[in-house]
């Protein structure tokens, strides 16, 4: 799965990127765009590799888009009892999109009111159907336990995520 890695990332980048622009078209999110203009906080939640992912876009999202963005582990946030802001928005990353730590927060976070995105590989799974917008990874089935091409892939979207969101809020990149 490693040698697959080139092409799962295209396939995540595959008619994302609007180069003349410099921004990202992500349709999955087109549902919630106005929302995401006036969100103030981003919580990234995940277990696992996601989580290492969304580790990285953390610093990504906060330097292209100014949001102030926090990453939690699912089996963390789960248990404790944080006030859930009017502007706040939480990204659920997922390779399957069924990890049962991140479902459950997911639905907590949800029977509160918060604007919820996931960003996941499995189209149909749990986390897709639950969240009010997301976005596909699209790099194929992981058959590995080391998520290395899911790993990059989500990468390649928190990327792109930064991007749209930068440019939402009309910031420079030069």
């Amino acid at each position: 799965e490693i040698m697959e890695q080139p092409e799962s990332i295209m396939n995540s980048l595959r008619g994302r990127m609007v180069l003349e622009r410099g921004t990202a078209k992500l349709g999955g999110l087109d549902s919630v765009r106005e929302k995401l203009e006036k969100i103030e906080k981003i919580n990234i939640i995940a277990c696992g590799t996601s989580y290492y992912a969304g580790l990285a876009g953390k610093y990504l999202i906060e330097e292209l888009s100014g949001i102030s963005v926090n990453a939690d582990l699912a089996s963390e946030f789960r248990y404790r009892k944080q006030a859930i802001g009017k502007n706040e928005a939480f990204i659920f990353i997922s390779q399957s999109g069924e990890t049962a730590d991140s479902l459950a927060a997911l639905r907590e976070v949800k029977e509160r009111g918060a604007l919820t995105l996931g960003i996941v590989n499995a189209v149909g799974s749990s986390i897709a159907r639950e969240t009010d917008a997301g976005i596909y990874n699209h790099a194929g089935p992981e058959i590995g336990v080391a998520s290395t091409k899911a790993f990059t892939s989500q990468i390649a979207v928190l990327i792109l995520l930064a991007v749209f969101l930068g440019r939402q809020r009309n910031l420079s990149f030069k």
